[in-house]
């Protein structure tokens, strides 16, 4: 196969490729708020005493950490309406979709880490008159939460990852642009690679922050 790679065109059209990166954060970002505090709840659901509750989380989380997102998007974008007559916007449906299945990994995440907190600290303080909210709200979940900042961050980063499969429903982002550019100059390696570079210094920035939200980390487990 004969191919001559000119990267010299991502000089030239680099900006408008580099431009669906905000498409790109506007649509991950909303999804990766979403699916933290849903998975929280539900982190909360799983440990519930009530069977019930938690046979719901049960059945949220492995149905839609089961389902793909390109089916679970298609559902949503092209299926739901009509089933019920509500059209969204391609971005409220990659939100929609992004954050279910972002909400069934960071449950688990989360789950992971309430399990680790030691009975011991629940126990001091339940006998100090506190409720289970109170235990959870002020004993369990900060701990929790940093205890779980590196299993969160891998959700955070899966969540703008998918962004890419956005790309069916037309959501403007950085592999639309892509798509976009090889259809109209047939350089597919040059602008897919242009993408490729601009998710991993989209992802690598993230990933950094997330890094520095870590050393906030003040409490050591008894």
């Amino acid at each position: 196969m004969n191919y001559t790679f000119q990267f010299g065109v991502l000089s030239d059209y680099g900006p408008y490729l580099a431009g669906g990166l905000w498409h790109a954060w506007w649509t991950s970002f909303p999804a990766i708020l979403f699916s933290t505090l849903l998975g929280v709840v539900l982190a909360a659901m799983s440990m519930s005493q009530r069977r019930l509750v938690r046979s719901a989380s049960v059945v949220f989380v492995d149905l839609f950490r089961t389902l793909p997102v390109v089916v679970l998007l298609i559902w949503i974008h092209y299926v739901l309406p009509i089933l019920t007559g509500a059209s969204l916007s391609p971005t409220a449906s990659s939100v929609i979709a992004l954050s279910l299945n972002g909400a069934a990994l960071a449950c688990e995440a989360f789950r992971g880490g309430l399990e680790a907190i030691p009975q011991t600290q629940v126990q001091a303080a339940q006998s100090l008159g506190f409720s289970r909210w109170k235990v959870m709200r002020y004993i369990t979940l900060p701990q929790a939460f940093f205890a779980t900042l590196p299993s969160l961050t891998n959700v955070h980063i899966t969540v703008i990852k998918n962004v890419t499969v956005t790309v069916l429903i037309a959501v403007p982002e950085v592999m639309f642009r892509a798509q976009e550019l090889t259809v109209q100059f047939f350089r597919p390696l040059e602008f897919y690679t242009g993408a490729a570079l601009l998710y991993v210094a989209l992802i690598w920035g993230y990933t950094i922050l997330m890094r520095m939200i870590e050393r906030l980390q003040q409490w050591q487990a008894i």
